[in-house]
């Protein structure tokens, strides 16, 4: 269950920008808040900004640190890694992104993140936090991989860990029992955009074709004055029926 999530100098972000899902004292909206252990979390939340003002972007760097994630293990040592740093500054068009994420697994909060650019990763880090002291697992500065004894599954792995790869994922390779448990945090991820929906079109035909759900959705619609009454699905596409009106402005159907 993510907390939080924080990135930098990635795209139009040169500082590094945190949303947190922790719930505040406020009780306007009480249903959407779950309890998670200790932690009381937002079901939702809504980022506000005028165009251009770096939302998609934001969604982009979450699903940047997922993908590098899950496909580190997968490249080879001639691989990029495919990060855009904020190139409208000279102090950082040459320094690597920033990712981090804050979440539980198994009631455990772990704190897991990276640094890098289109060749390699600087650095890495794992906390976990069980009950009040956060503890660190592994800490990774350019070459160099520190490991405590309560991350012994990475033990003897360090040369074998690519420059251009995560540590995380190398030892996830060899079995690691904490390893696992993230990488499988991360791949159960999904992030959805409006704006690049085209992949998910076959979920949303099953959806459609679906009879309750069909009658769902046209509920859920309907109060938003769309400008259609009714739509179906046609030759892999969704066809709209608009609304109709008479000369005074008045919807006809």
């Amino acid at each position: 269950m993510l907390i939080e999530f924080t990135v930098g100098n990635f795209l139009s972000f040169k500082d590094r920008k945190t949303l947190s899902l922790e719930a505040t004292a406020i009780k306007d909206n009480p249903d959407n808040v779950i309890t998670a252990g200790k932690y009381s979390l937002l079901r939702s939340a809504v980022i506000y900004g005028a165009n251009s003002s770096g939302k998609s972007n934001f969604i982009k760097a979450l699903e940047m640190m997922r993908r590098i994630v899950k496909n580190s293990a997968l490249n080879n040592s001639t691989t990029e890694i495919d990060v855009i740093p904020f190139l409208l500054c000279t102090e950082t068009e040459k320094k690597p992104a920033y990712f981090e994420c804050l979440f539980l697994i198994e009631g455990i909060r772990y704190r897991y993140g990276f640094e890098a650019d289109n060749k390699s990763i600087h650095s890495e880090w794992l906390f976990e936090r069980k009950v009040k002291t956060e503890k660190q697992l592994f800490l990774r500065e350019n070459n160099s991989i520190e490991i405590t004894n309560d991350f012994k599954e990475g033990k003897g792995i360090e040369e074998k860990t690519r420059d251009n790869a995560l540590f995380l994922s190398v030892v996830d390779q060899f079995n690691g029992t904490i390893s696992k448990k993230i990488m499988e945090w991360f791949s159960h991820q999904r992030n959805l955009s409006g704006l690049q929906h085209e992949r998910e079109n076959g979920l949303t035909f099953r959806f459609v074709e679906d009879k309750l759900l069909n009658v769902r959705i046209k509920d859920f619609l309907s109060p938003l004055s769309l400008g259609f009454h009714d739509f179906e699905v046609r030759d892999n596409k969704i066809v709209t029926f608009h609304n109709k009106f008479d000369k005074n402005g008045n919807v006809i159907y």
